[in-house]
Parts: structure tokens; C-alpha cells; sequence
């Protein structure tokens, strides 16, 4: 017989959802109170913390703090954090909030204790401009210049191209047909090439009408194959058409991954492996409603077979921007790329031993950095072939498509500084990739200037180095050792406070509860279940007492007696 465990709540009743950061549970949570003092709204603002990892609310947390996390006060929205230092007994810790109200107050919360916790600490994520310098081992392929091939041009177009993805057609005297998508749900052109530098394009659109976006395309029994996003601006969902002279495609497309009311699934990619001949289609799904972005995939010996979700598998999952997934096999290593937006899209490739992973950064993961992103790759001839969007005003507003091509047989394994955000202007620099993280090293007296400009409210700082305000630009100049980092952040005067609550801990599993007094959660209130009643959650015991866990939209509920 199962033992049931009642408790008596006189005075609260807490919601507390399961943060959306990444599947398991976290023992505990702390509030933390933030006050603005200043007459200004303040957003995306980093809070410094210093956290108490002895005897403290975080005594419980990880050594190393991986399983770290903060999210807004609905506890699902993710708050991006650095960790600065952490010397066991005291840390450090940055967190980016999001929108604090002028003379406003605001509660956030700060996860912990939770041992299968992945690493997200980034300071990419949490300043304005960060560098750590990390590298070491082989990373993506070397790649060569930019080169924009497509801009919007067309009257059919309304927005500029965004993707291209190409396949050896060799018809109507073109040996490459590429079919690209806008940046908005516009619909699908057509682009030609015999050298895939130079692109004759077609007057008019191969899809339109129907929130088309995000063409994917592949060879298949001599037919081009296409995923693209179906109504992209509305439910986006995945569909597939193929046609036998890359003009003309299927009356009605067939929906391999079906409408979810308010979920994003779209960026589809069609992959044929050449390793086992099955093709694999990708594509993100979630967003920022739902607090976490997947990357997901399925496999089938058809392109018609993805249509059955049997084999469908969650091969990412974090609480940021994560999508765009494309996939490049090369010497039996599996390269997925992504794009992320870390104050800039950027494009990110992990790396796998299969067509289902397991995946993990490579070493200098970040290969595009100044809003390059949508990064298809092609291996053709040997040669790495890569089309990407380009925001040259960073702002939304210049999108172009841009090629590069990539050295199949060089594999990057020493980084330079970034030339879109560092010119090197003194002295000779060099980074070094130490077992503990990357570290920048120049001569005494050699300076290097941060592109991003400091001022209105930012200011820059490093841990290590000496930092030399010219203008609107800082400088850091070397002193002869190592330099960590580099960030530059907003700052506001006075600075938030923060205040930091006592833990509330989880109980382990779930029991039944017995609820005394006229409650309200979600449409469940007293007068539907007679007072008292029971209900079955999971527990959490704070500095005010003991306060039911439970996320309404699952509670389950049932009417019982007394003891």
C-alpha cells in the first residue's frame, strides 16, 4: 500500500514550474530581490553577484557551479550568467536581467543542485562585447573571405535572400541550381551558377503565397527534394515537395513535422548520408515562449519516410537562442551547424562521431561572429562551399548572401585575434590555450583596440592587462602577462542592489497535500473541491514554511478523507 504524507498548509500555496533551461530537476532556488534606484529603466543590465558557497543559500550548488542557473521571476525565463571566479568558498557571478523599471523592483531566481547540469556560463551571452580567448585542439575548417553573390533585387521579393542551399542539377546549361529563402515568410527564389561564385537569378519565385521560407534541398531518385518552413510567420511547421526539372514541384506538399499551437518548428535541413545512404532531416523547434530551443532530427531511407516521428530525437536543447541546424560529413566526423545570437548572430559548429551525435562545441565554435549566420555547407570537389546571411547593418535591415569557401584538408587549430572586433595596433599578440582556458599574451607596451565603441553608458574591463581609453575606444595594453578576458557593460548610476533570500529547497519526489484554506490555482479554487481537499505535487520547504510546488496546468487532484 502506498503511504501518503499529509501536510497541513495554512498560509501559501507557491507555484513553482520546472525552470525551462534543460531536462532534470533542480534541488533548490533562491530569490533574489533587485532594486533600481535610478530614474532610468535599465535592461539587459549585468548584475554582479557574489554568492556564498560554504554555509550559504548555494552551499548545496555544484563545486564548480555548472548547475547554475537564473531565470526572471515567472521561473521559466532564463537570465544569462558568467561565473568570474569561484575559489570554493565565495563566487563571483554576473547575471544579465532583463528589464528592471525605474525606481522599480523586481524578483529573480538563481537554480542550483542539480548534478547532470550542463555548463552555461558565458559571458558572451550576459556583456555587451566578451573575449576569453579560449581555444585549444582542432576546430571547424579554415575559411577563406566573403563574397555576396544575392541581394534583394526582384519585384516579387520582399525581403533580401537569407538562405541558399544548392544541389548538381546540370539542366537548362547550368550545372548548380541553389534554391534561397528571404528573411521574412515572402517566399522561394531560384539561383544558377556553373562555378558557384557567379548566380544568374530566375525573375520569379519557384513557391509563393503560402509563408514559404527555409528551402532545403537534396537529390532523391532524380528528383530535387525540398523541406522548407510552411506558413513561417504563423505555426510554423515542416513540409516537403520535389520536382523533376527543379521548377515545377508537387500541387500539395507533404508535412513531415506538423503545426503545434505556438511552437516554432522550422529551419528544416534535408540530409542524405553518404555513410549508411539514409537521409536525416533537421530543424529547431521552441523558442523564446516556451524557454528553450531544440534541435531536433529524424531518419529514414525515404525523404517521404520523415514524415513518420518513430525515430525522432532531441540532439540539443538549451535556454537560448539555438537554431539554423545544418549537417556536413567529412572523415567520418559529423558537423552540425547552428546559429546563436550572443549581441550578434553568430554561427556555432559542434561536432559528432554520428548523424545523431552525440554533438559538442569544437574548439573555436564560434567560426562567424559580426551577424553571419543561416550557414548552409557543401561539400563539393573537395572544396568546402558555405552560404550564409549577412547583416552588414546589424540592425536587421541589410541582409545579403554571402559565400565563402572552406579548406577540407585544414582543420583551424590556432586562433588569432578576431579582426571584427579587435585590430591589433601595437606590438605583436598571440594566444595561448592552457589546460584551464585560453589566455592573450602580448609583449610589454603592445596594445590592441576593441572595435566596439565604449561610452553612453558602458564601460570596459579586464582581468589582467592595463585598459587605455582613446576616444571611444579602449585599447588593452599588455603588461608583460596574461590577459583572461575582456568585457565591455552598461553601467547605471546608482547601481541596482541586490538582495539575496534564503534557498527553497525541494522535497524529494511528489505526495499528497492537504490544503485547508480558499485557494486559487489557475481555475481550481476551493468551491470545486470542498474544503479542505487534497492535491499531489511535489514540495518545497523555504524560510516561511513549507509551500506546494506545483505547476497548474498538470496538477492532479482527487478528494479524500481527512485522517
Amino acid at each position: 500500500m502506498t503511504r501518503l504524507l499529509a501536510v497541513w498548509i495554512c498560509a501559501l500555496v507557491l507555484l513553482w514550474p520546472r525552470p525551462a533551461l534543460a531536462a532534470g530537476g533542480w534541488a533548490f532556488r533562491v530569490p533574489i530581490t533587485v532594486v533600481n534606484r535610478s530614474a532610468d529603466d535599465v535592461s539587459g543590465y549585468p548584475l554582479r553577484l557574489e554568492l556564498d558557497m560554504v554555509g550559504g543559500a548555494f552551499a548545496g550548488a555544484q563545486r564548480d557551479l555548472r548547475d547554475l542557473r537564473f531565470t526572471e521571476g515567472d521561473g521559466t525565463r532564463y537570465l544569462p550568467h558568467w561565473v568570474q571566479s569561484n575559489d570554493g568558498a565565495k563566487a563571483v557571478v554576473w547575471v544579465r536581467l532583463a528589464q528592471l523599471n525605474a525606481f522599480g523592483s523586481a524578483t529573480i531566481y538563481a537554480y542550483a543542485g542539480n548534478p547532470g547540469a550542463a555548463d552555461l556560463s558565458s559571458g558572451f551571452r550576459t556583456f555587451d562585447f566578451f573575449d576569453d580567448f579560449d581555444q585549444g585542439g582542432a576546430g571547424y575548417f579554415a575559411l577563406g573571405e566573403p563574397a555576396t553573390i544575392a541581394v534583394r533585387d526582384q519585384a516579387w521579393e520582399t525581403q533580401a535572400p537569407h538562405t541558399l542551399s544548392v544541389v548538381a542539377l546540370n539542366r537548362d546549361g547550368y550545372r548548380y541550381w541553389g534554391y534561397y529563402g528571404l528573411a521574412d515568410c515572402g517566399g522561394i527564389g531560384l539561383l544558377r551558377s556553373n562555378d558557384l561564385k557567379r548566380w544568374d537569378k530566375a525573375p520569379q519565385a519557384v513557391l509563393r503565397g503560402d509563408g514559404e521560407r527555409w528551402p532545403s534541398v537534396a537529390m532523391a531518385g532524380g528528383r530535387v527534394t525540398m523541406v522548407y518552413d510552411r506558413d513561417h510567420c504563423g505555426i510554423s511547421h515542416v513540409v516537403m515537395r520535389s520536382s523533376l526539372d527543379g521548377v515545377t514541384f508537387d500541387a500539395e506538399p507533404l508535412v513531415l513535422v506538423r503545426q503545434e499551437a505556438g511552437v516554432r518548428n522550422q529551419n528544416p535541413h534535408l540530409f542524405h548520408n553518404p555513410s549508411d545512404g539514409r537521409y536525416y532531416l533537421y530543424w529547431f523547434r521552441g523558442g523564446e515562449a516556451q524557454g528553450y530551443w531544440q534541435i531536433k532530427a529524424r531518419s529514414a531511407l525515404t525523404p517521404g519516410g520523415l514524415a513518420d516521428a518513430a525515430s525522432e530525437r532531441v540532439l540539443l536543447e538549451e535556454p537560448y537562442t539555438l537554431a539554423a541546424p545544418n549537417m556536413l560529413l567529412h572523415d567520418g566526423v559529423y558537423y552540425l551547424s547552428t546559429e546563436v545570437n550572443e549581441n550578434a548572430w553568430k554561427t556555432k559548429i559542434y561536432a559528432g562521431p554520428t548523424a545523431f551525435g552525440p554533438f559538442h562545441p569544437v574548439p573555436g565554435a564560434i567560426v562567424l561572429s559580426n551577424n553571419e549566420a543561416c550557414w548552409f555547407q557543401h561539400p563539393i570537389d573537395g572544396v568546402l562551399h558555405g552560404f550564409y546571411c549577412k547583416d552588414t547593418r546589424g540592425d536587421g535591415s541589410g541582409w545579403v548572401l554571402q559565400h565563402r569557401v572552406g579548406d577540407l584538408g585544414r582543420r583551424t587549430t590556432e586562433r588569432a585575434l578576431d579582426g571584427t572586433f579587435w585590430t591589433a595596433a601595437e606590438g605583436q599578440w598571440r594566444i595561448d590555450a592552457p589546460r584551464e582556458g585560453g589566455v592573450l599574451r602580448g609583449a610589454r607596451g603592445a596594445a590592441a583596440r576593441v572595435n566596439i565603441p565604449v561610452g553612453g553608458g558602458k564601460i570596459a574591463e579586464a582581468d589582467g592587462g592595463i585598459l587605455r581609453l582613446t576616444g571611444d575606444h579602449v585599447d588593452v595594453v599588455s603588461d608583460g602577462g596574461p590577459i583572461d578576458n575582456v568585457r565591455i557593460r552598461k553601467v547605471v548610476e546608482p547601481a541596482p542592489e541586490a538582495r539575496v533570500g534564503e534557498s527553497e529547497r525541494r522535497v524529494p519526489g511528489r505526495a499528497w497535500f492537504v490544503v485547508g484554506e480558499a485557494v486559487n490555482i489557475g481555475t481550481l479554487s476551493q468551491t470545486d473541491l470542498g474544503n479542505p481537499f487534497w492535491m499531489l505535487g511535489a514540495a518545497a520547504v523555504g524560510g516561511a514554511g513549507l509551500c506546494v510546488a506545483l505547476a497548474a496546468d498538470r496538477a492532479q487532484r482527487k478528494r479524500k478523507e481527512l485522517p
